[in-house]
């Protein structure tokens, strides 16, 4: 059976739900309405302007298109990760950029030419939308990694330092605030993971069937992005966090009160 995409006057009918929403909270004076429209047009324009720029890339299919355009959106992602921290967000995305671009280069290196045998690798139809699938998943997990091990850090310094000054390194005075960076940095990708199939038909998977293509085969896609996604959030989040230990300790493994004001 041949699927059919919508048009503008089918996007129109798929809004009524959200519009009539949006006229219940502005009846109930309950707010969020002009965000609601706002994020719509931004949504509507943003994808538009993104389908007029991947056509041409797609059309040009050189490596060096593929490596700067991937390269502008590692930076917008370790330019989010910065946006979201209270201070020295400018030292934050150089790191998240070191950290997820570190992993996300090997996850992809592994992805397009061990699984999927990419021939050409910098084939753009292929390789910017999977780098996009990885990328977008793993700057959560990098911002709260960074979050939550300076935010453990900060309420737990006095405990911290007494494990230095009963002889601890750095690693093992911070284990605690360590596990607890790891642990909210990868319960949301696990989270998915978990319910994939069950509650949820994740968004590859779904969109592969719209399109028309083998179930397994879509399946088995799905299961390749997710392998990578949480491959390349862990190994961001370890990196990242490994930098900011170098920058919360000394090498004499005393912690920077100054990083804590």
């Amino acid at each position: 059976m041949k699927t059919v995409a919508p048009d503008w006057l089918g996007l129109a009918w798929a809004a009524v739900p959200m519009a009539f929403s949006a006229i219940v909270l502005a009846v109930a004076r309950l707010g969020q309405v002009r965000p609601m429209i706002v994020a719509s047009v931004r949504l509507v324009v943003q994808l538009w302007l993104l389908g007029i720029v991947l056509k041409a890339i797609f059309r040009a299919e050189s490596a060096w298109v593929v490596l700067v355009t991937v390269g502008v959106m590692l930076a917008v992602a370790a330019h989010t990760v910065g946006t979201r921290q209270p201070k020295h967000r400018w030292q934050i995305r150089l790191e998240s950029l070191a950290a997820m671009g570190l992993a996300i280069a090997a996850t992809m290196a592994v992805c397009v030419r061990l699984a999927l045998h990419l021939d050409p690798w910098y084939s753009a139809s292929t390789f910017i939308p999977l780098f996009g699938m990885i990328l977008g998943n793993s700057v959560s997990g990098v911002s709260l990694a960074a979050e939550r091990l300076a935010a453990d850090l900060k309420a737990d310094r006095d405990l911290v330092e007494q494990r230095l000054a009963l002889g601890a390194t750095s690693r093992q005075a911070a284990m605690p605030a360590l596990r607890a960076a790891v642990r909210s940095a990868l319960t949301p990708v696990l989270n998915n993971m978990m319910i994939a199939g069950i509650v949820a038909i994740p968004g590859m998977t779904t969109g592969q069937l719209l399109a028309g293509a083998d179930v397994l085969e879509a399946l088995r896609y799905q299961v390749l992005v997710y392998f990578g996604i949480t491959g390349t959030a862990a190994l961001s989040a370890l990196i990242m966090l490994e930098l900011r230990m170098r920058r919360y300790f000394t090498k004499a493994h005393q912690l920077r009160e100054t990083e804590f004001i």
